[in-house]
């Protein structure tokens, strides 16, 4: 019987992808956390800027550090200390520039005193703000206003399981409550839209979960991305959903 495949992909791997798009884009990676969990983040992370390359953007790295790209691996830390993508499109002759971030706070779309950290995001160009009233200290909190919010994805180094995809529904009606009622507007260019990435494989059970949602709202839900990420990404794959 051939050996099951584990969703966890060996650390070396994850350092070989890393280190090929680097050089890719001539960068150089600051040293960052060896948990598997954040190869498998910033991994996605890279995808989804291939994604963008692909469909016509122009993708910049930003905000290098000592010369350095410094991925943000945990919501802690102030955003102006990590490096991020800036991407831009022109379309019918309007110039259009959106940010590639990782952990970076966003505004409610109910409320706009509470905020949920996604993994990835892509924010209106220029749109970070800093406060120093948001902490009982005088700490500084990075945040992003809801409405400069374009997309944002999930990122899970696990097994896919019915409670994970449902609670991935309640950071949608969070930070997009349009989606809910199927108000939401198509953008000028069209972002891919709210995704959850998943590193394992779906059962029967899971796999219907995610038909389901998929059909009842705008957004992708993709499992097994350590060996199927890049068909995902590439011009070579199906349409993924679009806000």
């Amino acid at each position: 019987m051939a050996k099951k495949k584990s969703p966890f992909r060996n650390l070396n791997e994850f350092e070989k992808e890393i280190t090929d798009f680097a050089n890719k884009h001539r960068l150089e990676v600051a040293e960052h956390s060896k948990r598997i969990s954040d190869f498998f983040e910033i991994s996605c992370f890279n995808y989804l800027v291939r994604y963008y390359k692909n469909k016509g953007y122009t993708a910049t790295p930003q905000n290098l550090i000592s010369g350095k790209y410094r991925y943000k691996c945990s919501p802690a830390g102030i955003q102006k200390n990590f490096s991020f993508f800036e991407i831009k499109k022109i379309v019918r002759g309007i110039e259009y520039k959106f940010e590639i971030h990782h952990n970076l706070a966003i505004q409610s779309s109910h409320n706009e005193d509470i905020y949920t950290t996604p993994d990835i995001v892509i924010i209106q160009s220029n749109s970070i703000k800093y406060t120093t009233s948001y902490y009982n200290t005088k700490k500084t909190f990075s945040f992003v206003e809801n409405t400069d919010l374009k997309t944002f994805c999930e990122v899970k180094n696990f097994a896919p399981f019915p409670e994970l995809l449902f609670n991935f529904i309640g950071v949608l009606n969070e930070l997009k409550k349009e989606y809910m009622n199927n108000k939401n507007k198509s953008d000028s260019p069209v972002h891919i839209a709210p995704s959850l990435i998943i590193s394992g494989k779906g059962n029967k059970p899971t796999n219907l979960i995610r038909e389901r949602l998929q059909s009842r709202y705008n957004i992708n839900i993709i499992y097994d991305t350590f060996f199927e990420g890049r068909f995902y990404f590439t011009k070579q794959a199906g349409e993924l959903n679009k806000t």
